[in-house]
């Protein structure tokens, strides 16, 4: 058998640097650094006060309002990603074979900060107002969210997964779609 030629087509990004790949591009080789005082948190009892968050940023610019509370923030990061990848990969979602594309996001852990919104709410209002969760609660913070929010706005239906890997998530997701390609399982994957 002989195996397929891969090639990316399509860049995506949100990131520290820039809300886009020519920003993050453009801040990366002129030096500028993505840390910054922390603003997503209280850093009053913490030692260390800052971090890399994605700055300015603001869901609704990107993503229907409505939509937007139901996702977790890495779930928003990664549509838009997918979305200007999209863009950028100059091919017709109108034409092309959608049971051939997939679907793979590498990530460290899925929706951190919706497990501790739930959690912290559960611990305040358990005694009085019995256990209550939001109907999105295990939705917006299970780690292959991201690829089904992608797959479903873009409607494919290939090959659909997260890979979990600490640092080397990113990595395995691009190892994981390469190798769908090259064997012939999909024929592009974001």
């Amino acid at each position: 058998m002989e195996l397929k030629r891969v090639v990316v087509t399509g860049l995506g990004a949100i990131t520290p640097l820039g809300h886009t790949v020519p920003e993050t591009w453009d801040s990366a080789v002129n030096g500028r650094s993505g840390a910054a005082p922390i603003t997503h948190i209280d850093t009053e009892k913490f030692k260390v006060k800052f971090a890399c968050e994605v700055k300015n940023f603001n869901a609704e610019e990107y993503i229907d309002k409505k939509e937007v509370r139901k996702m977790d923030l890495y779930t928003q990061f990664a549509i838009i990603a997918a979305d200007e990848a999209v863009r950028d990969c100059g091919v017709d979602f109108e034409t092309i074979d959608k049971d051939k594309v997939g679907v793979i996001y590498g990530v460290g852990i899925g929706g951190l900060r919706s497990f501790e919104d739930e959690m912290l709410y559960y611990a305040t209002t358990k005694d009085n107002v019995g256990p209550k969760f939001n109907p999105f609660f295990i939705p917006k913070m299970i780690a292959d969210i991201a690829p089904g929010y992608i797959s479903i706005k873009y409607g494919l239906r290939g090959p659909n997964f997260s890979t979990t890997a600490a640092c080397a998530s990113s990595t395995n997701a691009i190892i994981d779609a390469c190798n769908y390609i090259r064997l012939g399982q999909a024929n592009m994957i974001l």
